[in-house]
């Protein structure tokens, strides 16, 4: 019987079912019924064990009777002490429980020989790992080496890539190309080492049954990373991407959003790494001449043949709708929707620490503003704008008490988010307008309102001023105005990853002299504005968190198994279910500028601008 830990992930699931299609009895270590699903899906032979490698006991009954283990699981993300746990202790575990005559072939990484070192690596070139995923792999594949019963080998595949990939560095990359901004970090002149996935198997089934020591396993030759993307685009009928985003500007942004990250208390690795950057931008290479000479393997496989296969198996599957959140334009999708896409969000709503952090922020200024004006009942009207699930940004006044009124344009949206809402015990009244056009927009709406609040969704209009002259009428004591804030950082989306996205948006809905004119033509007196939002991380929205994470994937150098997921995800929604009551702490915790930032930083940092208006009767 031969044991696969890590089954249910890509390389685990090829594994298997060569395994099995070669007759070979198989038991498949999952931990979850998806990934008993996807094993079954792959091979429906292949005998299932439920286990973890926390779990001692699970690995004892999954290891029984087993005279071949293959180890594959493990997490890639995760913070030295995470990463210790999962591949050192447990490795620890997995031998333990192998029979004594039992053979371990354990997967290792071409992560344990760091970046700065001549090229290529073999398997002799002494390991110098620089994350802390490099070293827990290392210190691992000590424990195998050291096995007192012996039989045992390490496989140091180099980044391994193929159909069923849907989150590694090629799935991402297809996906960023697909929808989301087209320049890439770097020169793009680094080499990356990548391994056809029927390759490693193949090499794994030969190390099941020969050799020691340490192997590398490498594809046919390293090549420019400028030449792996420009296979894959046009594999997958896409456009091939601008490289050149500057490393060296880059670096102190992602170190400045890791120590916002340390910040949270989340652990973990942060999304955007100095490691991450380094994987995008840095050269590497390496030897597999001794599996060839002992093992009599060699990868058949070229870039030029497995690269653009996989771009095309990528394309075919749809990849564009499940991507960075993006630019939507009117009609695409069904209606006539403005704002972000945020059908994805209601799938995953992975939202990213900058979005939370500022509907965190905006209900500061909501409470702020509720209390100055005297508010009972609040429209916030329309309801979209930022990035993210739309009008949950209202389910903070809704639980105060206030009486709380949604409108929208598009159906489909008012229904996901009147959906979402009833999930959370909350019933909002729901105002549905004809169309996009605020000119067709009703004089009246069934109810009144103290105050009506839009956030960033001004600027998705033609003509914003139209909206604010409807959230003039239905607003009986104020009209919040919440907009984008023309700092630095957006002037650099405009120029480099939302290109596309800035030719449509109208930024004259951001100039607040603009504004106060339009304003007081419709009867509306300021009575306060000021910046919000203003994290100690720069104002990105999505791209250079996102961008790296869908270049290099998570799984990046990882061989298999089912990584960790909580590093990357950031939600408001666990907050308002009660999941994560210390969510609101953890933020506040990284809002140091938002308290006490100087007079001269905030207007070049911050995020938002918000604008309170009353009726001028009401002065």
């Amino acid at each position: 019987m031969i044991l696969v830990t890590g089954a249910s992930g890509f390389i685990g699931l090829h594994l298997v079912r060569a395994l099995a299609d070669d007759g070979r009895p198989v038991r498949a270590l999952v931990r979850s019924d998806e990934g008993e699903a996807k094993v079954r899906a792959a091979a429906p032979s292949v005998e299932i064990a439920r286990g973890d490698l926390g779990d001692p006991e699970s690995l004892q009954r999954a290891a029984a009777g087993c005279d071949l283990v293959y180890h594959l699981a493990g997490s890639y993300r995760g913070s030295a002490s995470e990463l210790h746990s999962s591949h050192v202790a447990g490795t620890a575990r997995v031998l333990r429980a192998l029979e004594p005559s039992a053979r371990m072939v354990f997967v290792s990484s071409t992560s344990v020989y760091g970046w700065e070192r001549d090229w290529p690596a073999d398997h002799a070139t002494p390991p110098r790992p620089a994350s802390a995923y490099g070293k827990a792999k290392l210190a691992a594949e000590r424990l195998v080496l050291a096995r007192p019963e012996g039989n045992v080998v390490v496989a140091r595949p180099t980044i391994t890539y193929g159909p069923g990939d849907t989150g590694g560095m090629l799935a991402r990359a297809v996906r960023l190309l697909a929808r989301g901004p087209r320049r890439f970090p770097g020169s793009g002149d680094n080499r990356i080492h990548l391994l056809h996935v029927d390759d490693l198997v193949q090499a794994l089934t030969l190390l099941g049954e020969k050799g020691d020591g340490v192997f590398v396993l490498a594809g046919p030759e390293a090549r420019p990373l400028r030449d792996i993307l420009e296979h894959l685009a046009a594999g997958a009928g896409l456009r091939p991407p601008v490289l050149g985003l500057p490393t060296p500007v880059l670096r102190p942004v992602v170190r400045a959003l890791e120590t916002a990250w340390s910040l949270t208390g989340a652990g973990g690795e942060a999304p955007v790494s100095s490691h991450s950057l380094d994987v995008a931008t840095c050269d590497r290479a390496y030897s597999a001449q001794r599996a060839h000479d002992e093992l009599g393997w060699s990868p058949k496989v070229s870039l030029e043949e497995g690269v653009p296969a996989v771009g095309a198996w990528l394309a075919a599957r749809g990849p564009a709708r499940r991507t960075l959140p993006g630019f939507e334009a009117p009609g695409e999708g069904g209606g006539d929707a403005l704002g972000f896409d945020w059908r994805g969000y209601f799938e995953d709503p992975d939202e990213g620490l900058g979005t939370v952090y500022e509907r965190f922020a905006l209900a500061d200024v909501l409470d702020e503003v509720v209390a100055r004006t005297g508010s009972t009942s609040v429209l916030h009207a329309p309801m979209f704008g930022m990035m993210g699930i739309p009008a949950l940004d209202a389910i903070f006044l809704a639980r105060r008490g206030l009486r709380v009124g949604l409108l929208d344009f598009d159906a489909e949206r008012m229904d996901a988010v009147r959906s979402q809402w009833a999930e959370l015990g909350l019933e909002p009244e729901t105002h549905l307008v004809p169309g996009p056009d605020p000119s067709t927009w009703p004089e009246r709406l069934p109810a009144d309102y103290d105050l009506v609040f839009s956030f960033a969704a001004l600027w998705w209009f033609d003509d914003p001023w139209a909206v604010l002259a409807a959230q003039a009428r239905w607003a009986g004591k104020g009209v919040l105005s919440c907009v984008p804030n023309k700092n630095v950082f957006m002037r650099l989306r405009a120029r480099l990853w939302h290109k596309d996205l800035f030719q449509r948006l109208n930024e004259e809905s951001l100039d607040a002299a603009v504004q106060l004119e339009h304003a007081r033509a419709l009867g509306l007196e300021r009575v306060d504005t000021g910046l919000f939002d203003i994290p100690p991380f720069p104002d990105t929205s999505v791209p250079l968190a996102k961008v790296l994470r869908s270049v290099l994937g998570r799984r990046n150098q990882a061989p298999a198994g089912e990584l960790g997921e909580g590093a990357w995800k950031w939600s408001i929604l666990p907050y308002l279910t009660g999941e994560q009551p210390d969510l609101k702490e953890r933020i506040e915790r990284i809002g140091v500028l938002e308290r006490h930032v100087p007079q001269a930083i905030a207007p070049v940092w911050a995020h938002h601008r918000y604008t309170l208006f009353v009726p001028a009767a009401r002065r």
